[in-house]
């Protein structure tokens, strides 16, 4: 999570809320679980698309050279 990334989390707060380490840390483990999901979405999406089928061949290309 970068500093902005948390600063703009921290503005949805009161400035008489509290906010523990452990909210932190649960933020965390949401934008890592969220970034995940998303690298596994555009994975799938690459592969329906024919994606790695090209860049395997294209590899295959390259080494036939």
């Amino acid at each position: 999570m970068t500093k902005a990334e948390l600063i703009e989390l921290l503005d949805g707060f009161d400035d008489d809320e509290q906010v523990t380490p452990s909210d932190i840390r649960q933020w965390e483990r949401e934008a890592a679980e969220a970034r995940e999901q998303m690298i596994e979405d555009l994975e799938e999406r690459q592969h329906q698309s024919g994606f790695y089928a090209f860049q395997d061949r294209l590899e295959m290309f390259r080494r036939e050279r």
